[in-house]
């Protein structure tokens, strides 16, 4: 539960006692404490004593701060401040460096005072391939070239024979019996190709088998077999008959592709990645090839170069809607947030009902801090789809905003049942919680949120508030509170935390230098001009009493 401060802040709630409850004796305690009950006899705590409108108080009070909606009848002294709101009566002297009389309340007593009011405030918080490459496979015909090579190496064999056989009795037909027995590879293509049309695939093989065994230097005899090793259902012979030719000839893009289908469908992406690079080399403007090699590399995790393709895909096609989307995407993991908006923005340009960019641009403003821009974004995608869990996360902080904390809880448990990495869900819980004084709870939903988005402005923000409400962990308070200006130098609720933090600590020129800076962003808030009030009488005061 949580007890609203007029200035919109919150006070963390520790512990209640609610109407009926009667006490007598001596009442001590810390952290934020809530009495709507009746009350008789001393209270001392260093924290915040709350009396609600039904609480009934006799007692003398020493207190950090006291926020009166009930009755009091005693002497109170505060180290903080008093305030007594409309419906509040206090009788009783009373000594405090701050008092705020609401109007319509009553207060008869003396008053010892050094200074004006505070007034606080609680900040509310707002909180994806490309498709493959079917590369065709052909078979080039035997032409009139390839059968006078043949022609001409069959009258060579048969010359060798007689000559074989003439110098057999000069025994120095060994040689030649050797050429004999040297298969030609031009036959052995020809009968693999025979055999295969005739539909005697065993023969065939054999036939290709032992042309492949050959060290032929013709790129197109390679090729071939490859394209019959294919066909029979040979992929593994296939594979380096295809790399043959591409060593014998480099510049033949299509032996790349028919090799590239093979490397792709095995999964052998190392080969495919130099593949798409020659083939990128020798036709720059070919789409797919950049698509496959992009994802590719993303598959591989080799960011650097996935994004250098998106950024040539875009040059090619400023208008593709995926490489924009990609290329935003890949430019967040880079920490590249501005070009990221760009390119989302781009996509939302070209197609508006894209809820990924649109959530994508929400999820930046987001985590930068920036409000407003992330809920118009948050907006849209409900217009496009009532049921995405962003409009469940809408509808929890409107119903915050209507003080609904119970519906507000169910949506929020709703989203993270989805996606229990949802920042906006878990810092919603944790305003929940703030606002019903479960100070631990908020504490460990703002600690997920921030192992789900380390650098989280509003998370940040708000872990580094509720340290400077509980008054422990300053020291980390200070430093989240200045990552989160780091993140967002521009909000003046976030210099806010950081000043009360170093008020805090008593350092109140660092106090006094935050605060003034959150006056420059916004000169019309009256809250930051009394906070800095409240720093320099500190810091005089302190001057005051130094020995």
């Amino acid at each position: 539960m949580t007890f609203k401060k007029d200035n919109g802040n919150t006070h963390t709630l520790n512990s209640f006692f609610g109407e009926g409850t009667f006490m007598k004796g001596v009442l001590k305690f810390k952290g934020a404490l809530r009495f709507d009950g009746k009350f008789e006899g001393e209270i001392v705590t260093s924290d915040t004593f709350i009396v609600g409108k039904k609480g009934l108080i006799n007692a003398n009070i020493r207190t950090g701060s006291l926020l009166n909606s009930g009755e009091i009848n005693g002497n109170i002294s505060a180290g903080s401040k008093i305030a007594i709101y409309s419906e509040g009566k206090l009788l009783g002297n009373i000594k405090t460096p701050t008092l705020y009389i609401q109007e319509g309340a009553q207060f008869n007593g003396n008053c010892e005072m050094a200074a004006g009011m505070k007034i606080s405030r609680e900040t509310g918080i707002i909180s994806q391939e490309p498709e493959k490459t079917v590369y065709p496979l052909s078979y080039p015909k035997m032409d009139k070239r390839r059968f006078a090579i043949a022609a001409g190496i069959v009258a060579g064999i048969l010359i060798v024979f007689t000559v074989y056989k003439f110098t057999d009795t000069l025994n120095i037909g060994e040689t030649f019996k050797n050429l004999v027995k040297k298969e030609s590879p031009l036959e052995l293509m020809q009968t693999g190709l025979s055999q295969k049309e005739q539909g005697n695939k065993n023969e065939a093989i054999n036939a290709f088998k032992r042309l492949a065994k050959l060290d032929s230097n013709d790129p197109d005899i390679h090729l071939t077999t490859a394209r019959a090793f294919m066909e029979m259902g040979l992929e593994d012979k296939a594979i380096p008959e295809y790399e043959k030719a591409i060593n014998l000839n480099p510049e033949n893009i299509e032996t790349y592709h028919e090799a590239l289908k093979l490397y792709m469908k095995n999964g052998m992406d190392d080969k495919a990645i130099t593949a798409l690079k020659n083939i990128a080399d020798r036709d720059n403007k070919d789409l797919n090839v950049h698509f496959n090699l992009a994802a590719l590399y993303e598959k591989k995790e080799m960011i650097d170069d996935a994004y250098h393709e998106y950024k040539k895909i875009i040059k090619l096609a400023p208008d593709n809607l995926e490489s924009l989307f990609r290329l935003g995407t890949i430019s967040i993991s880079k920490g590249l947030e501005d070009e990221a908006v760009e390119m989302f923005k781009r996509v939302i340009e070209i197609n508006d009902k894209n809820i990924e960019s649109h959530l994508n641009l929400a999820a930046i403003y987001y985590r930068r801090g920036l409000d407003n821009d992330a809920l118009n974004e948050y907006k849209k995608i409900e217009e496009i789809d009532p049921n995405h869990v962003e409009t469940l996360n809408n509808r929890g902080f409107r119903a915050i905003n209507f003080e609904k904390l119970d519906t507000a809880a169910a949506e929020f448990n709703k989203v993270i049942g989805t996606d229990n990495k949802n920042v906006r869900a878990h810092l919603g819980l944790a305003i929940i919680y703030g606002r019903r004084g479960a100070n631990e709870k908020a504490i460990a939903e703002c600690k997920k949120a921030l192992e789900i988005s380390p650098k989280h402005a509003p998370a940040l923000n708000r872990l580094a508030w509720l340290y400077a409400k509980q008054g422990t962990n300053i020291d980390d308070g200070i430093r989240l509170s200045k990552d989160a200006i780091q993140i967002n130098p521009q909000s003046p609720e976030y210099l806010d935390t950081l000043s009360e933090l170093y008020y805090i600590k008593g350092e109140f020129d660092n106090a006094i230098e935050t605060i003034n800076k959150a006056i420059i962003l916004k000169p019309e808030d009256l809250y930051y001009k009394k906070q800095l009030k409240k720093f320099t009488i500190s810091k005089g005061a302190k001057q005051t009493h130094k020995p």
